[in-house]
């Protein structure tokens, strides 16, 4: 799904992509994808702990979070 986002948008580089989930299969989509940002939240389905164990760049308490990761 990242990928074909990737494709569809012409964005030349999965670097510039970033991915924000709830479950731990979204973390480990983005990282496979090659996202530089790979955000776990913890507003949905999977717990910090889960979220913490899958692979991430960082864990925010909710989407809300996630401009100022991508500004800061």
């Amino acid at each position: 799904m990242i990928l074909t986002a990737v494709l569809r948008l012409g964005i030349d580089d999965v670097a510039e992509v970033a991915v924000a989930g709830d479950t731990v299969s979204d973390l480990v989509a983005g990282t496979r994808a090659g996202a530089s940002v790979v955000a776990g939240v913890l507003t949905g389905s999977h717990s910090r702990a889960e979220l913490e164990d899958a692979p991430h760049t960082h864990i925010l308490p909710s989407v809300i979070d996630l401009p100022a990761v991508l500004l800061g």
